[in-house]
């Protein structure tokens, strides 16, 4: 889990299903087709000795009868009569009569070089299992006591050179007629190879009622041993033909495969949840283990690398009814539908649905609602981070995108959904700092996700680069770029939804050039003539710093305010007017090392063309190593009466008034504000007096789902009104 009560509604009711549709791009891991790496521990069923952790207790000093103790809980060591006969059946079928000690000395379970206590222990395990065979009767019928199969009882070699191995026959005669006994009987010693660092209660694994003696514990010394650890690669299409091969696993298109639905508590899958598109299944791990041939049931998938949050605040006084269709590059869809309390904040985990995917989401309510998406991400070991960005509430024919850079360790991305029932056409214009533009086309087939990675196109190689995204066969589409870098140290990745339309005025209310913060205002001139822009720059203090610029026709420039005389070490807002009518586009990135201790990422943000008297965030959290800071730009002649909201998942709110002088940015931080320390929250703001504003919130995070941990920050715009639909064209699952 992201954080602890991450759920604020209820369970889900229903899982959908579409038709396939053509093929998309390549996830951004560079394979094929998605892959599911499988991580097992141990070999066999783990019930009560390991021999892998016997071999290393012994190796560190432990005796036998110490070994012993530890594994079977509550033993007695007793006596046996070592002469007694015993019939065994050989791997060649007959059946011969032997005394105890010839038949332990014809044992082939352990090699001759292994540490003498462990040898003894293996004596004292075998010969107490042999007396419990006998004496539950397990091959009576068939006319023998015990059988040379290690699966069914131990390995037994009636051809056996007993004299190659004389440290296996000293720890037979060393612990001749030594047994184990429980409750006055000789228990049932069974032991395994590997356990996997933990061994079973005998109940969780063979069923029945549970033994006193036979206690899962854990094993720090199974782990020392070569085999503890296995691993097996599945393509999705393989892992579909394996599951869909047998009626108790098929789904159709795997959407989902947890393993961890239900484990033992020695970690062994006991039960496995499987969803797809055709149905939901819950199979046996030990189903599971046999088709596909693993060595135990004490396996997991390894962890994506990318998870991602949808979160939604409901503004409403009831319960709003909301449904996530997920689409994929390949035009297959599903649906899941929740709902989500009145006042409250939601948050959904797409990996839990939707697992190693590529997936644009639309978010469908019955009552207006707020809606962002939030990931959290380790990039091919390089980019760790996390993004997050507003949903955009209609799909158009067209986006721009102000920011993007190809060159150093910067790659760039342009996702895109086509929501509509007929393909999309689609063109991509980049347009370069000197007004040079290189051309892109391809085709987003209906309800599917596309993604086209621009430093892979020719003459975008090494280049600052603006896009415009437009569909040219008129298909409404939605648009995002993604950003992953290394920048000057400070690596992450950033996202920004397009905007539909140049303006002749953008606010930014997010900017800072203190510590090791790095702002940059990039701007476009989609257009055929130069556009002259005034900049004016809020500090907190009131203080307004103004600078002017001309942007080449058809071309990206870059501003970077860190390097203006009075914007050092400040908190600002900017505003970009086109003095001489021509409309721009226009963004802010920012890369930070937070705090100056290591907490390194970057964010993004796209302009707001117009001041609004309200804004509204689905997303933020002050819980554990996050921050959460909401940004307020009044660009007004007079001050601003600010009321901030607070929303959390069980409905309460916190209320807080602020003033925000005029010509200036205002700060919140809101784990400084009462009662919301350790919080996930919603937030509205909304200017009492009728002055409009302008207002972003940025996290910080180090963020752990208890197997990794991720650090950094992202930034979201707010939007002015709630929606009964959101898009969100980037979202991943995968690696």
């Amino acid at each position: 889990m992201r954080r602890l009560g991450v759920m604020a509604a209820t369970a889900m009711l229903l899982m959908g299903f579409a038709v396939p549709g053509g093929a998309g791009a390549p996830p951004r891991s560079g394979s094929a087709d998605a892959s599911y790496f499988i991580v097992g521990h141990g070999r066999a069923h783990g019930v009560g000795m390991c021999m892998d952790g016997v071999y290393y207790m012994a190796e560190d000093g432990w005796s036998y009868q110490d070994i012993l103790s530890y594994y079977y809980t509550g033993i007695t060591f007793s006596a046996c009569d070592e002469a007694q006969p015993i019939r065994v059946k050989g791997r060649d079928g007959q059946i011969r009569v032997w005394t105890m000690h010839d038949y332990l000395h014809h044992l082939q379970e352990e090699p001759d070089n292994y540490p003498m206590e462990e040898l003894k222990a293996l004596y004292v395990a075998a010969r107490t299992y042999t007396l419990s065979c006998i004496a539950r009767n397990k091959h009576t019928a068939e006319g023998f006591d015990i059988c040379s199969s290690g699966d069914c009882c131990q390995a037994c070699d009636e051809n056996k050179d007993i004299t190659a191995y004389p440290n296996n026959n000293a720890a037979v005669d060393a612990t001749a007629g030594q047994i184990m006994t429980y409750g006055g009987k000789p228990i049932t010693a069974a032991y395994c190879g590997s356990c996997g660092g933990h061994t079973e209660n005998n109940e969780d694994v063979w069923g029945g009622s549970a033994i006193p003696y036979l206690r899962g514990k854990p094993d720090p010394y199974c782990c020392r041993s070569p085999r503890y650890e296995w691993s097996a690669t599945y393509s999705r299409a393989q892992m579909e033909a394996i599951l869909n091969s047998r009626s108790e696993t098929a789904v159709g298109s795997l959407y989902v495969l947890d393993f961890d639905y239900m484990r033992t508590p020695g970690g062994r899958v006991k039960t496995a949840k499987i969803v797809g598109s055709d149905a939901i299944k819950y199979p046996s791990g030990s189903l599971l283990q046999s088709m596909f041939g693993f060595s135990n049931t004490k396996f997991g998938l390894v962890r994506s690398n990318f998870d991602e949050y949808i979160l939604v605040l409901n503004p409403n006084p009831r319960t709003a009814i909301v449904t996530f269709t997920f689409m994929k590059p390949d035009g297959t869809c599903s649906d899941a539908v929740y709902e989500v309390g009145a006042n409250s904040r939601f948050t959904l985990k797409v990996n839990d649905l939707m697992q190693f995917q590529e997936v644009s989401t639309r978010v469908v309510s019955d009552l207006p609602v707020v809606a962002e998406r939030a990931m959290y991400f380790d990039l091919a070991g390089r980019y760790c981070g996390g993004t997050a960005s507003e949903g955009i509430p209609a799909a158009r024919p067209r986006w721009y995108f102000a920011e993007g850079y190809t060159g150093g360790s910067f790659k760039t991305y342009i996702l895109v959904q086509n929501p509509g029932g007929e393909q999309a056409d689609l063109k991509f214009t980049c347009m370069l700092p000197g007004g040079a533009t290189v051309e892109h086309t391809m085709q987003a087939p209906a309800s599917s996700r596309v993604s086209v990675c621009l430093n892979d196109i020719p003459g975008l190689e090494n280049a600052e680069v603006s896009t415009l995204v437009e569909s040219t066969n008129g298909r409404d589409i939605v648009a995002e770029r993604a950003c992953y870098f290394d920048y000057q140290g400070r690596d992450g990745g950033h996202v920004a939804p397009g905007v539909s339309t140049p303006a002749l005025e953008w606010h930014l209310a997010e900017g800072y050039t203190g510590g090791l913060f790095d702002t940059y205002a990039l701007v476009q001139n989609p257009t055929d003539e130069v556009a002259r822009i005034a900049v004016s720059f809020f500090k907190e203090d009131g203080e307004v710093i103004g600078k002017s610029y001309a942007v080449p026709a058809h071309s990206r420039f870059t501003i970077h305010p860190d390097e203006i005389p009075g914007l050092e070490n400040a908190g600002f807002s900017t505003r970009l007017k086109a003095t001489n009518g021509v409309p721009i586009i226009a963004e802010r990135a920012m890369y930070f090392d937070y705090n100056g201790c290591g907490l390194d990422d970057g964010s993004c943000g796209q302009g707001v063309s117009e001041p609004s008297e309200q804004w509204y965030f689905a997303e933020g959290y002050t819980g554990g190593a996050f921050d959460t800071w909401v940004l307020i730009e009044n660009p007004e002649e007079e001050a601003a009466q600010v009321t901030v909201t607070f929303n959390t998942p069980g409905g309460g709110a916190s209320v807080q008034q602020y003033e925000v002088e005029p010509h200036s940015r205002f700060t919140v931080h809101v784990d400084e504000v009462a009662g919301l320390s350790d919080a996930e929250v919603s937030t509205s703001v909304v200017s009492a007096n009728g002055v409009k504003v302008v207002a972003e919130r940025a996290v910080y995070f180090v963020y752990s789902d208890g197997y990794c941990t991720r650090d950094g920050g992202h930034d979201s715009v707010g939007v002015n009104a709630p929606a009964n639909t959101w898009y969100f064209a980037e979202g991943y699952t995968g690696f």
